[in-house]
């Protein structure tokens, strides 16, 4: 077909069928923004959603997702958010936890469904899926091992998005070595994978292969080993400490996770473990409770002392109402009050709330905790 070209007042010449066909890219351009992936132009609802999460709002935040996916159903971003912000709430619901997980896992199949080559979604997925098999442990067996079948096949389509996603190589390695055969876990599957994390990074290869390891296994001078031959290395560190904590070697386990914050203040998070850790020698020692109440207020006070983000901050405060309990219960009332206050929903779970909660909207999460551990 001809093209007739004309002249613009300023002398330009213009061709009618080139402006056309600039203008249908504009238009494909801004449709693809709007309906690519599901998208949602680009994540901002998800974004402002977050934020009032973290600012202690989230009530308002899954008003303003249900408001937002009630006018796109395939907004996979709004998806996603939805159901970490359901998870946060639940986490802070007590028994009301499990609808809670039911809805969230709804949630973030949505967002896969939408968006099925995101992997951040693909991740969080794993996370929920874990959350439900978890629960599943303690019943029917027959409906245990579905929803291990379900986890598994979670992380290995993570794997296929992205084979350097370790944090689910890693989750397989625990799934299929820590649990029975008869809930579907595959030992051979475990080995292939630790051998794969193994040849990829030699701590994250210890990671795995500590998993696999005998029962009579000296895991304490195992991690000895592997901190001395990745001399610097905070992760290994980390592990060696928190493997003399299970161990029963407290100061070990104690001093070396302080070397780990020294070293990377940005794992504040050990500090909220030594707490736990102190709080949990508590439960098991009523005579120890009144010596260690010092140790958890200072190791919680230090880790407020960080700046967390706010649901955390309201987590560590009420860690310490708790403790408060014993000794001064107007003080506890205060404490427990100023957590509702940052955070309505903050978890009231003895676990540390899973750090996927907290990566920002479009990041990928590669925080790592055993499954199987309390910390």
């Amino acid at each position: 077909m001809r093209c007739t070209c004309v002249k613009s007042k300023g002398g330009n010449r213009i061709c009618p069928r080139n402006s056309l066909i600039a203008a249908y890219t504009l238009v494909a351009l801004f449709l693809g923004l709007l309906y690519c992936g599901g998208g949602s132009a680009p994540e901002g609802t998800a974004q402002k959603a977050f934020e009032l999460r973290m600012s202690g709002k989230a009530d308002d935040a899954k008003t303003l997702l249900e408001n937002a996916i009630s006018e796109n159903p395939q907004d996979a971003a709004a998806h996603y958010e939805l159901s970490r912000t359901l998870l946060h709430m639940g986490l802070g619901k007590g028994r009301e936890i499990f609808n809670y997980i039911e809805q969230a896992k709804n949630s973030i199949d949505k967002a896969v469904e939408s968006d099925p080559e995101n992997v951040i979604y693909r991740f969080f997925a794993c996370r929920m899926g874990f959350m439900q098999a978890y629960m599943s442990l303690q019943g029917d067996e027959a409906a245990a091992r579905e929803k291990v079948s379900e986890l598994n096949d979670l992380c290995e389509s993570v794997l296929e998005l992205s084979p350097g996603y370790h944090e689910a190589r890693l989750f397989l390695v625990e799934i299929n070595g820590a649990l029975p055969g008869n809930l579907g876990a595959d030992s051979s599957k475990a080995e292939m994978h630790a051998k794969q994390l193994e040849a990829a990074d030699p701590v994250l290869g210890a990671k795995a292969r500590a998993i696999l390891l005998p029962e009579e296994t000296d895991l304490v001078e195992y991690w000895q080993k592997i901190v001395d031959g990745n001399p610097g290395n905070s992760d290994a560190l980390d592990e060696l400490g928190r493997t003399c904590l299970r161990s029963g070697k407290t100061e070990d386990g104690i001093k070396y996770l302080e070397d780990v914050f020294s070293a990377d203040p940005a794992k504040n998070i050990v500090l909220l473990d030594i707490a736990r850790y102190h709080i949990m020698r508590g439960m098991r020692d009523a005579e120890m409770r009144d010596k260690l109440a010092p140790l958890v207020e200072e190791a919680l006070n230090r880790y407020l002392a960080t700046g967390p983000v706010q649901p955390l901050k309201a987590y560590a405060t009420g860690l310490k109402s708790r403790i408060k309990y014993e000794t001064n219960e107007e003080e506890a009332d205060r404490l427990s009050e100023e957590a509702v206050t940052l955070d309505p929903y903050y978890s009231r779970a003895f676990g540390v709330p899973t750090l996927d909660l907290f990566v920002p909207v479009g990041e990928e999460s590669h925080n790592h905790r055993y499954l199987f551990q309390p910390y």
